[in-house]
């Protein structure tokens, strides 16, 4: 994973959260336990960091984070398709109805949790067919966007 220089930005996750949640990812690369290793997956898939004034810029974290999960999902147990991360999107001026988008994300999780291709394949149909009403202070569209294309492709490969 290297070194976790990252840029000091005016609005950006909070550091400390950020550096708790990289330093347990890289302890539990070192260990070589599976038991760590799983734990700082799930320290990672659920990390929600908190925008503050003078943090870490959220672009180099994301990378940082996407790296040391694809780390630990090649050391040791894989990361089943399933396990798509419940998102935090930013709000933004314009975008997303943020009602409708987490209406939308929570029967797909759902139905990845649900063991049942059939529930999978209409949380999928759902999601292509899904056409978010544009508002203002709503989620970020780009963001959406893409965590809806990865709930697809989980929704594709699981079972």
């Amino acid at each position: 994973m290297g070194s976790r220089e990252f840029t000091v930005v005016l609005r950006g996750y909070d550091r400390v959260e950020v550096d708790k949640v990289l330093t347990q990812a890289e302890q539990a690369l070192d260990s070589g336990s599976d038991t760590a290793r799983a734990a700082a997956r799930d320290a990672l898939a659920g990390a929600a960091f908190t925008v503050v004034l003078r943090g870490y810029d959220r672009a180099e974290v994301d990378r940082a984070v996407a790296a040391a999960q694809q780390a630990l999902g090649s050391a040791g147990t894989p990361i089943s398709p399933a396990s798509v991360p419940a998102p935090q999107f930013t709000v933004v001026l314009r975008g997303y109805d943020r009602i409708g988008v987490d209406k939308a994300i929570a029967q797909a999780h759902q139905a990845l949790d649900s063991g049942s291709e059939f529930a999978r394949a209409a949380a999928r149909d759902a999601l292509a067919a899904a056409d978010f009403a544009v508002v203002l202070r709503g989620y970020d569209r780009a963001q959406v966007d893409a965590h809806v294309h990865r709930l697809r492709q989980a929704l594709t490969q699981a079972g």
